[in-house]
């Protein structure tokens, strides 16, 4: 009896052996750990601020990583340069005051004296020369206009023009001069009144022989028929008419 139950609980044995053999794969089961905090959560499982990537402007100061340093606080501009005046730039005393100086009195005296100078040149030459030469100016033209004329008698100006010049009704102007050769002059400078950019500039000399205690009359006429400025920007075709006509007799 004794041996037959130590032979069944060997068969028992090897049973539970070849059991155990067929099921490799199965294992049993691990114990469970208890998880552990991680320490690079905060209390509440936040990632801690070490593991957030750190952006270029919050870099630590007191790190050593940047060679640059710490960038400079954004709330401060760059200092700008200093900036110098110009050596050129004149200083505020030698700026001129508003208000203009009057002349100083040797001034209004010294043209006081030419005017009367002039006078009595003028007084001394008539009764010198008693020939005169008496110069008229005419102009003829519709749309030209005068920016300047001189007239001049040996070279030297004896009259010009104010502005706005015209001499539609004559004027004269009157010199005594010496018997003999002079040479009357004109120089002028005109403009189209349709168009400025339209001018003439034109210079005439005459040689005139004044009788002794004489009066010569010099009749200068200036005629202007210039189609230029009207004819020329409409159909690309001008013309530039210009005459000066002195006639010159002796009148007593």
């Amino acid at each position: 009896m004794r041996k037959r139950l130590v032979l069944l609980a060997f068969v028992a044995g090897v049973s539970l052996v070849g059991a155990a053999s067929a099921q490799p794969g199965k294992k049993a089961p691990a114990p469970k750990e208890e998880a552990k905090p991680d320490a690079t959560k905060g209390a509440k499982g936040e990632p801690d601020r070490a593991d957030k990537p750190v952006a270029a402007g919050d870099a630590d100061p007191s790190s050593g990583s940047d060679d640059l340093g710490a960038p400079p606080p954004k709330d401060q501009a760059p200092p700008k340069p200093e900036q110098k005046p110009s050596p050129l730039t004149p200083k505020p005393e030698e700026f001129p005051s508003g208000v203009a100086k009057p002349p100083p009195f040797e001034y209004d005296k010294l043209l006081g004296d030419i005017a009367a100078l002039r006078s009595r040149v003028a007084a001394l030459t008539t009764t010198l020369f008693a020939s005169k030469l008496r110069v008229v100016v005419e102009t003829k033209g519709d749309e030209a206009r005068l920016a300047s004329l001189n007239i001049t008698l040996d070279d030297g100006v004896v009259f010009a023009a104010p502005e706005r010049f015209a001499a539609e009704d004559e004027k004269t102007v009157y010199h005594a001069v010496a018997p003999g050769h002079h040479v009357v002059g004109i120089e002028i400078e005109r403009y189209d009144a349709r168009n400025k950019d339209y001018r003439t500039w034109q210079s005439s000399r005459f040689s005139v022989v004044i009788p002794e205690s004489k009066l010569v009359d010099a009749h200068l006429k200036i005629i202007d028929d210039s189609d230029m400025a009207e004819d020329f920007p409409s159909g690309a075709d001008g013309e530039y008419d210009l005459r000066v006509k002195l006639r010159a007799r002796v009148v007593e």
